[in-house]
């Protein structure tokens, strides 16, 4: 080999030995944390057995005093002689503190046994941490397994172009799914059953839904397990800041109207409902995410209880609507789904003093009104649905969300329960949404803020999986959102 292949060779070498070398000094970090988690996972195991030679070896202690304090007065004249004698069995006794040791048959039987507590108080420890530092390293393969099976799930929620008119002809926009089947994912991923629900219950961005519950017994429903997306991206494709919550999410555009969706974490389809109105609107949003505890719900629409037995989620959810509808100029409003019971799929709900004995939930009825009657119009004529005002569902109470924050005292407020089949089942609800969204606007925005834009970052691909744009939010930012 000529000079020249043997600098190169030599360079190769190197190259390869600084690699080595880099991933070795990489891999040290690592090994502590490891380390770490093997002795936190063999803690209790560790302080247990510890607990146990120290017993074991007291209890042989005294035992010891009685046998040899009869032979051996002058060598053993009170219990803690025997107990020195004891402990320094364990080290050798490098001070000798310990006497002569046992001449008693029994006291020699009593050394023995020691002499095995010896042997057994390294190994137990030793086995417990090496135990607990190969489950560690389980943990971390299979941590590393789940982060490979998060991403193929989100990026099963790519945003797909799809039209925003019910002819499908334009505008067309950018979103995500409404739901993704684990059997597609089975499918096209190649991943487990398994694999997909742990999946989904250590990221929080995903959730599980059974489709039936969005069905009535008339419709025959059979149990159909899908997967939701959460709005947990760091911001919206137009650029602004999704806040997470105890609760779930906040985005504050400083919109007149706020969209809130307290029922979110519970119901199918109602939380995507309730973001693309709030983003094709350019409203805020306020949508609860979460669930604190599944075997004791609590409902975000029907408030029950005082305020000092609230839990801190709930709390923060009413505080954040306040915050963000704080003068009578502002509106609220309330989305929540519909059972497919009645002929009518979009239902406004709110307070009139002419219905019954509580204030009314809007200061400014006649908006209201002229909203309703656009709307109606509108579903009827372009998707052949009805809506009602106060007529299917009664006129919202004192433990309402919307009375709860604020509403016909500092706000205005009202609820629009739709149906699971325009939310869940239509294939128009993109356009439904866009006209929705056209409505509210002239009615209740801001003058400036009341013509509807066609903004290009509803188009645009961006990181092309999730509501929004950048990381996808993996714990509460505020301070004040630290769970008790």
């Amino acid at each position: 080999m000529g000079k020249g292949g043997t600098f190169a060779a030599e360079k190769i070498i190197r190259i390869k030995t600084m690699n080595d070398l880099k991933h070795f000094l990489q891999s040290i970090p690592k090994a502590f944390v490891l380390f770490g988690r093997a002795f936190k996972n063999a803690k209790k195991d560790f302080w247990i057995s510890i607990q146990v030679l120290f017993w074991v070896s007291l209890v042989l202690s005294i035992l010891f005093y009685f046998v040899e304090h009869a032979a051996q007065p002058d060598e053993y004249r009170d219990w803690w002689q025997a107990i020195v004698w004891t402990l320094t069995r364990y080290i050798g006794d490098p001070g000798h503190f310990a006497g002569n040791g046992p001449i008693t048959l029994t006291g020699r039987h009593i050394d023995s046994f020691i002499g095995i507590l010896k042997i057994l108080i390294f190994a137990v420890p030793a086995g417990l941490v090496a135990n607990g530092f190969r489950k560690a390293m389980e943990d971390d393969r299979k941590e590393k397994h789940l982060r490979e099976c998060r991403l193929k799930i989100q990026k099963s929620f790519r945003r797909r172009l799809s039209s925003s008119d019910k002819d499908k002809k334009s505008p067309m926009y950018r979103v995500i799914p409404r739901r993704i089947s684990p059997i597609t994912l089975q499918a096209k991923k190649g991943m487990t059953e398994n694999d997909i629900i742990e999946t989904v219950s250590s990221f929080d961005e995903f959730r599980l839904r059974n489709l039936a519950g969005s069905q009535t017994a008339s419709e025959h429903p059979q149990d159909r397990l899908v997967i939701e997306m959460l709005p947990l991206n760091e911001r919206t494709v137009d650029g602004c800041k999704i806040d997470r919550t105890t609760y779930g999410v906040k985005i504050n555009r400083q919109s007149n109207v706020t969209i809130v969706a307290p029922t979110a974490a519970t119901e199918n389809s109602i939380g995507h409902f309730a973001y693309y109105l709030a983003q094709f609107g350019g409203f805020n949003l306020i949508s609860r995410e979460f669930v604190t505890d599944v075997d004791e719900p609590v409902s975000y629409y029907k408030i029950e209880g005082k305020r000092e037995d609230w839990e801190k989620p709930l709390a923060d959810f009413v505080d954040d609507i306040q915050d963000i509808s704080n003068s009578e100029d502002k509106w609220n409003i309330v989305l929540a789904a519909a059972d497919n019971v009645h002929d009518t799929q979009v239902h406004l709900v709110h307070n009139t003093i002419a219905k019954c004995d509580v204030p009314m939930t809007t200061l400014d009825e006649e908006k209201l009104q002229k909203l309703f009657s656009e709307l109606s119009e509108t579903l009827k004529v372009n998707y052949e649905l009805s809506a009602d005002l106060d007529e299917k569902y009664k006129p919202v109470g004192n433990k309402n969300i919307g009375v709860i924050a604020g509403g016909g005292s500092k706000n205005n407020a009202f609820t629009i329960r739709i149906s699971y089949s325009v939310i869940t089942w239509s294939d128009n609800w993109l356009p439904i949404i866009v006209d929705m969204t056209k409505t509210i606007k002239q009615h209740l925005e801001l003058p400036e803020r009341q013509q509807f834009v066609d903004n290009p970052s509803w188009k645009k691909k961006g990181k092309g999986y999730g509501f929004g744009d950048g990381e996808i939010l993996s714990e509460v930012n505020d301070e004040k959102a630290n769970v008790n």
